[in-house]
């Protein structure tokens, strides 16, 4: 049912379902390319090497807690979705039954 504010509650659910999904996407390659962007081994023996190393490892753990965030915000933003089609089609039912009389 269409609520007469035009918003489809079935649509919202459709888009928090898919959000989630990205969110969850998000997880699983964050967590699969962590051991390569965290464990680079210094390309010489040389004191330049292991601090380029060094520094691209907290590069990388850098990266991995910003991609933590992004996932936390994604999945926060798939659930306020999926709140707001339901409050939508709370709303929507009692105005039907409002009109209903």
């Amino acid at each position: 049912m269409t609520s007469p504010i035009g918003v489809e509650t079935a649509l919202l659910g459709t888009s928090a379902a898919m959000e989630a999904a990205g969110a969850g996407t998000m997880t699983g390659t964050t967590a699969g390319a962590a051991p390569e962007i965290t464990a680079v081994l210094p390309p010489g023996a040389d004191g330049a090497s292991a601090a380029f190393a060094a520094a691209l490892n907290a590069r990388g753990a850098e990266t991995l807690a910003l991609m933590a965030d992004l996932t936390t915000v994604r999945a926060l933003f798939a659930d306020t979705i999926g709140v707001s089609g339901l409050g939508y089609a709370a709303v929507d039912g009692i105005n039907q039954a409002m009109l209903a009389f």
